[in-house]
């Protein structure tokens, strides 16, 4: 087996896994112990989690001579080498081309390509399998069961048979599918909105510039025409670094004196 991979995918705990998995077979642990890798408490089994500095390759070449404590083989996992420093992906290549006896390497990125061609090529990839959408769909489901169902819909066609994307599309769409608080409770909304705005922006636009376009087709009031119009403005301004909560406070006012915006039985007011 390669002593090199990379395992390529959205980040998030099902990528995490499979690179977990990988550092459990490379190094030949059994079964009680890959649970251990899994758990991240294996002793043979390094993990640097932020993109890479010179700093920790350096702590890397310290440790090169270590002996494994629970035999077999040692693994140095990198949780997220996409964002890697250019200083710190040259001064890991010559580890990897001349490694320890022993010594494997597992590397997690988003794109092959976010590598330097000449790293890259030292490991071997692994793509994480898309699972169908309906299958993505069905574990939302039973993970939000009160959720809309085109909401988790949507999200679940968003991640493109990855599980935790569509999740973090699911977090986003929430915020929009939930009905405004009275006044005394806006602030906090607006809080969350803009957080989803900033952890998942395209998402975010995304499912309401859907929700109005469905609208638009289905009652042709050019109210939601308008409306998504407003997304389409707001996408621009997220664009040009506008501030996402701002953003969200004027969005949402304008969509409110536009009528589209409906009241909730708790007096609040929801995307129709």
């Amino acid at each position: 087996m390669n002593h090199a991979w990379l395992i390529v995918g959205p980040a998030g705990p099902q990528r995490r896994e499979a690179a977990r998995r990988k550092a459990a077979a490379l190094i030949g642990a059994p079964e009680d112990r890959t649970q251990m890798v899994l758990e991240a408490r294996h002793a043979d089994v390094a993990e640097y989690l932020a993109p890479l500095r010179i700093d920790d390759v350096r702590q890397v070449v310290a440790t090169l001579g270590r002996a494994p404590l629970l035999g077999g083989g040692r693994a140095v996992l990198f949780g997220e080498m996409s964002g890697s420093t250019r200083e710190a992906q040259n001064a890991l290549l010559r580890i990897v081309e001349e490694p320890p006896e022993g010594l494997s390497f597992v590397g997690e990125v988003a794109r092959a390509s976010d590598l330097l061609p000449t790293l890259q090529s030292r490991f071997a990839v692994e793509r994480l399998a898309r699972l169908p959408v309906e299958a993505v769909e069905q574990r939302l489901r039973a993970e939000h069961p009160a959720l809309a169902p085109e909401i988790v819909r949507t999200a679940a066609t968003y991640g493109r048979g990855y599980i935790d994307p569509a999740r973090e599309a699911l977090d986003a769409l929430s915020v929009v599918a939930e009905q405004l608080p009275e006044d005394n409770g806006l602030p906090d909304w607006f809080a969350r909105a803009a957080a989803a705005v900033e952890s998942a922006g395209e998402t975010w636009l995304n499912g309401l510039a859907s929700t109005f376009s469905a609208q638009f087709e289905t009652t042709a009031d050019t109210r939601y025409l308008r409306a998504w119009q407003k997304v389409e403005e707001m996408r621009t301004a997220l664009s040009r670094n506008a501030n996402s909560r701002l953003a969200a406070e004027v969005l949402f006012s304008e969509l409110s004196e536009l009528g589209v915006l409906r009241r909730g039985a708790s007096g609040g007011h929801s995307v129709p």
